[in-house]
């Protein structure tokens, strides 16, 4: 009987991923860019909290701003980026539920030559693949929405684990979601990730935005040149 090989295919393309991931993160630190990630499920609030966290950022000269918006299918998040007055490129990437770097190389190319003090990806809602795909970010943060409920924590343990950052969107349900028990959520992600940082935010009113943006201020001044 002839051996039965198997082939780690998975690991041949990540590994092809997080070189390009590497270089891409490189050239973007010497040149002032600072990239992040952004993930969450679908509806978690991750365009209004980049809306937000845009406008901090503004009031804070901060620099020039870019998102790159991640969806399956349509435009809808890109033309709200666009309405706030920040550039944008929409990425489609036709029921691939990850981003990969070839996808973020492409989008980028597409800001023909703008230069970018901060450059944000909306990943695929999704809180599976993307934890898995190195997209040349310098700091990765996820949203949790208290809609969703805690114990996401314990169902999709890798994305907690991947990330430099737990932004706990929509805490303005807190009031109608007794079950959300935010002292439990923040003990079972700092066991998967110790050094998480966490933010309790509600973009709509602006709570926990300006913590946000000091963190990313501060991120940026330790992974990029200025």
């Amino acid at each position: 009987m002839e051996h039965t090989r198997i082939i780690e295919v998975k690991q041949n393309i990540l590994a092809a991923n997080d070189e390009a991931a590497d270089a891409f993160r490189a050239a973007r630190a010497a040149e002032g860019t600072f990239f992040v990630d952004v993930m969450a499920s679908p509806g978690a609030g991750k365009t209004t909290l980049l809306l937000a966290l845009i406008r901090e950022l503004r009031a804070r000269a901060a620099g020039e701003l870019g998102v790159i918006e991640a969806d399956l299918e349509s435009d809808v998040d890109a033309l709200k980026i666009k309405e706030a007055g920040v550039a944008s490129v929409e990425l489609n990437t036709r029921g691939v539920c990850h981003v990969e770097m070839r996808m973020v190389e492409a989008a980028f190319k597409a800001f023909e030559g703008d230069r970018f003090d901060y450059l944000f990806l909306e990943n695929i809602g999704n809180l599976v693949c993307p934890a898995d795909f190195d997209t040349g970010a310098h700091t990765r943060i996820m949203l949790l929405s208290v809609p969703e409920g805690w114990d996401k924590v314990m169902k999709y343990p890798p994305m907690f684990a991947a990330v430099d950052a737990l932004a706990v969107t929509k805490c303005d349900y807190l009031p109608l979601n007794e079950d959300f028990d935010m002292d439990r959520l923040k003990e079972h992600a700092r066991m998967l990730n110790p050094n998480l940082e966490i933010f309790e935010t509600d973009a709509k009113h602006d709570k926990g935005i300006a913590a946000l943006a000091d963190w990313m201020q501060a991120q940026r001044a330790a992974k990029v040149q200025a």
